[in-house]
């Protein structure tokens, strides 16, 4: 790629994870890189009205030019506080109601205990044309049935040109619907690397006046779109994994981990499930987690251990997610949850070896609305300790006033109706 860019777009990331940028030019980008950038923050739900000024500050390891638009460079951004006194320019603080702020806390905070943190993302979702899906083919159809193929071998190739290396990619289960797989990482690299693969997926899908919609349930009858977070904790230098045990196959740490997983799942579902349109999804029959429990290779429960054949490949696979959720948020929680396992050597119970959708006796449920998991998630104080008090009550504001719009439109709930409100909310924006 030759010459400089002409423009900067510095991108950040909103409290329900969705994508926010500005473009600025060569010269301002400059004085962003050592002064950073404000922004209105209030036109974002991110700040009041009476202080609405927001800093930017680029993260400099993921910048890159457009592969599809070379005069054009992107970067993340983090979130500060700006200064008040001049004695306090480049000593700001970062904003305390940042969801990457709040993965960084975390992180730091595992990292002080030893660990490091690995996740991987499979990205499901849908090629929409003309409001239906792209084609008509089904689970690992081949091209030309697959008709977007050449579109997701495109986007698996501009990853890899930014540092982001996809494991796999298929045709999944629904019509028009695929999946994206990319390599594991550190949990903060992997979740810019969501927020960095829904950009790309979608400008280039755009390229070809098709919508790549990441909505969890655009349609009844089928399968939705899921985004299955693969976990280990390794040492600290991210050599050894941790989760491996022997002949046992998961180590204490990893069960104690996902006794904490399984015993905050309810709270955990409304950052990872964080939509209306989400518990639409969850529902029995197709292939998306109800029941809270786990099993070895069971793709009816909440966490399934995948079969792997390396000590480096233990890991566990949490199925509620999906990718309308705010990556850093679900992380953090996450961490927090498996963390408190860990020290309270939480037992998970049996592993689960039954289709839990017809044989369920005994297992908690997930929260079948975004209230119900919202009313979970404010009574979680571990959740609310690691999120932070502040951060945790603009959440719920913000998702309490969505499931309010949604309730005044439609005040019964069907969760086999996907209405119109969802496609004009969800459909293109997330």
């Amino acid at each position: 790629m030759s010459g400089q860019p002409g423009l900067i777009e510095l991108q950040f990331i909103d409290m329900t994870g969705q994508l926010r940028s500005i473009d600025i030019d060569t010269e301002r980008f400059k004085n962003a890189i050592r002064l950073g950038k404000i922004v209105d923050g209030s036109s974002i739900n991110m700040k009041p009205l009476e202080k609405s000024d927001l800093l930017l500050k680029p993260i400099m390891e993921t910048y890159f030019q457009l592969p599809w638009n070379s005069d054009v460079a992107r970067v993340l951004c983090d979130m500060y506080e700006p200064a008040q006194k001049v004695e306090d320019f480049g000593k700001e603080k970062e904003f305390e109601i940042s969801p990457r702020y709040a993965l960084k806390k975390m992180i730091k905070r595992i990292e002080a205990e030893g660990y490091s943190f690995h996740t991987s993302c499979e990205m499901e979702f849908f090629a929409i044309t003309e409001n239906r899906p792209y084609d008509r083919a089904g689970y690992m159809a081949p091209p030309p049935m697959d008709k977007i193929a050449p579109l997701r071998r495109e986007i698996v190739k501009t990853l890899s040109k930014v540092n982001i290396q996809g494991e796999y990619t298929h045709h999944e289960v629904s019509t028009g619907q695929y999946e994206i797989c990319f390599r594991h990482n550190e949990a903060l690299r992997t979740a810019d690397n969501v927020m960095t693969f829904k950009y790309i997926a979608k400008n280039l899908a755009s390229m070809q006046n098709l919508t790549l919609s990441l909505m969890p349930k655009p349609y009844t009858g089928i399968n939705g779109s899921g985004m299955h977070i693969h976990m280990s904790l390794f040492d600290s230098e991210g050599t050894e994994n941790l989760f491996f045990g022997g002949g046992e196959l998961l180590s204490k740490l990893a069960t104690h981990f996902m006794g904490g997983i399984l015993k905050h799942a309810r709270a955990i579902s409304a950052l990872a499930a964080s939509t209306v349109n989400s518990y639409k999804r969850l529902l029995a029959g197709y292939e998306a987690p109800v029941y809270v429990c786990w099993g070895y290779m069971n793709r009816s429960a909440l966490i399934r251990i995948p079969s792997f054949n390396s000590p480096q490949l233990a890991r566990l696979e949490l199925r509620m997610p999906d990718p309308c959720c705010n990556p850093y948020l679900v992380f953090a929680a996450i961490l927090a949850a498996g963390l408190w396992g860990i020290s309270e050597k939480v037992d998970p119970g049996a592993p689960w070896d039954k289709n839990a959708y017809f044989h369920h006796e005994g297992l908690d449920v997930i929260p079948a609305t975004l209230k119900e998991a919202l009313d979970e998630l404010e009574k979680d104080k571990l959740i609310r300790e690691a999120l932070g008090s502040s951060l945790m009550d603009h959440y719920l504001k913000i998702k309490r006033r969505e499931w309010s719009e949604y309730q005044k439109l439609y005040p019964e709930w069907n969760p086999n109706e996907i209405t119109e409100w969802e496609r004009n909310k969800y459909l293109e924006f997330f």
